[in-house]
């Protein structure tokens, strides 16, 4: 074996499939308990709703229990600062490094928020805090198992603990792996693929080992394969694609300015009291309907079945989307990814409840349109149309309908294109970051970058390496030596711009990429 082969499987091969599969079993472990514990947490909060129901004079009780809880959460949340908000927009702003991130916190600290929030009914799904919790734990695999050496995995792995978490909470693992790309990272990289597909693979195996003893269960919904809409009936998801892209667009809007609010009139309340008083009013809202309570599962189960009446439908998407909205501003631990169903769902049933009226639609295709408005909007409100293609043929028994998602999902996605406005994701992390960066005046700085030996982009692609947000590769010059190469070799020159608030941190970044730089100090730390 030559010593490039050699090297290879040292410095790349052995570290991305070790960490990797770590990372997927420990995730597996972590979230298969989250969700048994999160489980039975939200069925004791069905039946306390349910017996406050039946004895109304519990009223006061139920507001008092939901404002302790509030004032729970907000002394969690005032310890751990990286487990506030929403789980997914948490991991997309650590893994792209543009927020630091708490592993331990993150993984130990956040399940307890977490069932808080399930316990008071809060409109947040279970799937955030779980991709957090596997972005945690991929930061913590190289923490404990790796040296100094190693220090550049560990947005690979956590990037490799999303995806695993992803598929576990959703199973669809091809999903997964294209939600890191298309999500996370914007782009395709043979080592994000590999680092994703090893750790969503070792998960996958683990939970299904766990399944088979009946320790956990595989796959977010359980519906079977849907029947293929009628080629003259091609023109329904197009029209749902239009309604859920503008429906996108408003929810869109809508968000902007609720945070707005909540950061400037909410802001100067503490969260002591802001969190008591969002908990009590969602728990005196959930008294009166109780669909608005919940991760958004039961509900879109329900709508798989039963067509609810149209106004209802319409008042619960309001008051769900609000409160949800509400909770994610504010900070409140939750995810946004069920509850993004549960509105496509809505759309999806009005539609159909619709069209079924009208007779342009038959009763059996009323699920695949529920399904469809899904589909199209969470492929138009996050921008990922792949990720949501991809799903929806993998967890919602769409394979016969390839020409029907399509059709809705093209609509729904130009509609939002058409619009301008960020993705809703990308809101919430330009958000987050914001809050993080006030008042501080940013750095922008110029330097060229010499590859040392042993350090850890030699013998990577560019497309590979994970550089530190807002990183733009001006030049790649190769060393003499280097000629033909086709990956970073010692000795090629990287000249990089880059604004950052802590040029101290981004220095260090830099050095764990390219290694030590003590001709280039001065010039990294002296704003251009």
């Amino acid at each position: 074996m030559n010593n490039s082969r050699f090297r290879y499987i040292k410095n790349l091969f052995f570290p991305c499939f070790t960490f990797s599969m770590a990372t997927g079993i420990l995730s597996a472990f972590l979230i298969t308990l989250f969700q048994r514990v999160a489980e039975l947490v939200i069925h004791l909060s069905g039946r306390a709703y349910g017996y406050v129901r039946e004895n109304p004079e519990w009223i006061p009780c139920l507001l008092g229990g939901a404002a302790l809880i509030g004032l729970a959460a907000s002394f969690i949340l005032t310890f751990s600062h990286s487990c506030r908000g929403g789980g997914i927009p948490t991991s997309i702003a650590a893994i792209r490094g543009i927020t630091s991130f708490k592993w331990l916190k993150s993984a130990f600290v956040l399940p307890f928020s977490a069932l808080l929030t399930f316990l008071c009914g809060l409109p947040l799904g279970t799937e955030g805090p779980c991709v957090q919790m596997g972005t945690a734990l991929g930061d913590g695999v190289v923490h404990v198992f790796g040296s100094k050496k190693h220090a550049g995995w560990r947005r690979y792995m956590m990037t490799g603990g999303a995806s695993a978490a992803f598929s576990l909470v959703t199973g669809a693992p091809v999903t997964a792996i294209l939600f890191v790309m298309e999500e996370i990272h914007y782009r395709f990289s043979p080592l994000l693929f590999s680092v994703a597909s090893l750790s969503v693979l070792a998960g996958q195996i683990t939970v299904r080992i766990l399944a088979h003893f009946s320790l956990a269960s595989v796959g977010l919904f359980h519906i079977e394969t849907l029947e293929a809409l009628p080629f003259s009936r091609l023109f329904i998801p197009l029209v749902l694609g239009v309604l859920c892209g503008a429906c996108s667009v408003l929810f869109t809007y809508a968000y902007h300015r609720i945070d707005r609010f909540v950061r400037i009139t909410l802001g100067k309340i503490s969260v002591k009291i802001k969190f008591p008083l969002i908990f009590a009013c969602i728990a005196l809202t959930g008294f009166f309907c109780a669909k608005i309570l919940g991760t958004g599962h039961s509900l879109i189960e329900g709508l798989f079945e039963v067509q609810t009446i149209w106004y209802l439908l319409i008042v619960i998407f309001l008051v769900r989307a609000v409160f949800m909205m509400i909770a994610n501003t504010a900070g409140i631990t939750g995810g946004i990814f069920l509850p993004t169903l549960a509105f496509g769902a809505i759309i999806g049933s009005l539609c159909a409840q619709a069209f079924i009226a009208m007779g342009l639609l038959p009763e059996s295709s009323y699920t695949l349109l529920v399904v469809l408005g899904m589909t199209a909007f969470l492929g138009a409100k996050s921008r990922i149309p792949l990720t949501a293609y991809v799903f929806t043929i993998e967890a919602l028994g769409g394979i016969h309908n390839l020409l029907a998602i399509g059709m809705a999902l093209t609509a729904s996605f130009l509609i939002v294109q058409i619009s301008g406005l960020d993705d809703f994701t990308d809101a919430i992390v330009k958000a987050k970051a914001h809050a993080i960066h006030k008042g501080k005046e940013p750095h922008h700085i110029e330097v060229a970058l010499t590859v040392h030996e042993g350090s850890f982009v030699i013998d990577k692609e560019l497309r590979d390496i994970l550089w530190p947000a807002s990183c733009v590769l001006l030049s790649f010059e190769r060393a003499p030596q280097n000629k033909g190469k086709m990956t970073i070799a010692a000795g090629d020159v990287l000249t990089v711009y880059y604004k950052t608030y802590d040029p101290v941190a981004s220095a260090e970044e830099f050095e764990v990429l390219v290694g030590d730089q003590p001709e280039e100090t001065d010039r990294i730390m002296r704003p251009t």
